[in-house]
């Protein structure tokens, strides 16, 4: 993979991050389908324009797996192993270690204010090992959970994909719009496994297959405005569904996600300023995820205790959490990529 692809993926993982971080500030709650300048923000921005962030990761995960692979015993035994360090043992890592954070901020009564529902303590065994390994509290991991069995059906993928060859891409795209099609009618709940994280990391893994120039010269300005014009509306219409009882939302996320994700990816190349650099906190984009919920969670609680209720201030949290998360974050990573090295490398895989 030459230089500037490699940064490339670590540069727009970095900002897919900040997206995601962005995404789960959304506050509205019960206010969500009340219309006002509040709503229609987050609605746009939080229900539209970054939901683009996880789809891009499954599809950069689908062709790294798969880059330059070749299907000998050893290079699976390889894929699989280095996946277990670098997926499953931060998983149940970071999936314990805020179960018992959370735990111990529940016995303090200021941390307990904050949590309305039940606390950690009142759970069952079971509902301990669910909300711990299988519906993580940390609710970001559930990306890491559907990674991992796309890890472990990439034999299928591989197989499909050479079967298939360039043919794949499309096929792959329109199997994943067949559930939101089918929503229109009623939906057929089988057709929920070809959703986005399988689909996407099978494009991706299907790129990666079939050889295909990440760098896209032949696109022209023209096609990337198209593609960026599109993607705005679709996150118009999407925002605008959230309003009504329409059964469409899952059909406008894909049509955000289509066009959203290549324009992203594009666009990129536009940026003269940084598209020829590494960005230096990229290293740190997957703490960043691993870390920022629950925190993010309890730093809106507060922001709320602390500042009146109204529009203002929930559009504010909803901009300013994400910056002083992020930040947090950052900070956190380094203090422990600097002093504590080797237990940062468990806590990221590797990364």
């Amino acid at each position: 993979m030459d230089k500037y692809i490699s940064n490339k993926i670590k540069n727009v993982s970095l900002f897919m991050t900040f997206f995601v971080v962005l995404l789960h500030s959304n506050n509205l709650e019960a206010a969500k389908d009340i219309v006002s300048v509040n709503s229609i923000v987050q609605n746009f921005i939080g229900q539209g324009i970054v939901r683009i962030a996880v789809p891009t990761f499954f599809l950069i995960s689908g062709y790294l797996f798969f880059y330059n692979f070749t299907p000998t015993k050893e290079k699976w035994k390889y894929k699989f192993k280095s996946r277990f360090h670098s997926l499953f043992i931060p998983y149940v890592i970071w999936c314990t270690g805020w179960l018992v954070i959370l735990y111990v901020v529940e016995l303090v009564p200021a941390g307990r204010a904050l949590f309305s529902d039940r606390i950690i303590a009142d759970y069952s065994l079971k509902e301990l090992f669910v909300n711990t390994y299988v519906y993580p509290l940390p609710y970001q991991f559930w990306y890491i959970r559907s990674l991992m069995l796309d890890v472990i059906l990439a034999p299928v993928f591989y197989y499909v994909i050479k079967s298939l060859g360039k043919k794949s891409l499309p096929i792959f795209v329109i199997i994943w719009f067949l559930y939101p099609i089918s929503e229109m009618f009623g939906g057929v709940w089988i057709l929920q496994i070809f959703n986005y994280p399988f689909m996407l990391f099978g494009i991706g893994a299907a790129l990666a297959i079939n050889k295909v120039d990440l760098h896209f010269k032949s696109i022209e300005d023209k096609h990337i405005a198209i593609f960026g014009l599109v993607y705005i509306l679709a996150c118009a219409v999407r925002a605008a569904l959230m309003y009504t009882d329409l059964p469409l939302l899952d059909f406008a996320e894909n049509v955000v996600i289509l066009f959203g994700v290549p324009f992203m990816w594009l666009i990129y190349d536009k940026m003269s300023n940084i598209k020829n650099k590494k960005i230096s906190i990229a290293k740190y984009g997957i703490f960043i995820y691993f870390f920022h919920i629950p925190f993010q969670s309890i730093l809106k609680k507060i922001c709320f205790k602390v500042l009146p209720a109204s529009e203002l201030s929930s559009l504010a949290v909803f901009f300013v959490a994400p910056v002083i998360t992020i930040i947090v974050c950052v900070l956190v990573a380094m203090f422990l990529r600097r002093f504590m090295n080797r237990f940062y490398m468990v806590l990221t895989g590797g990364r």
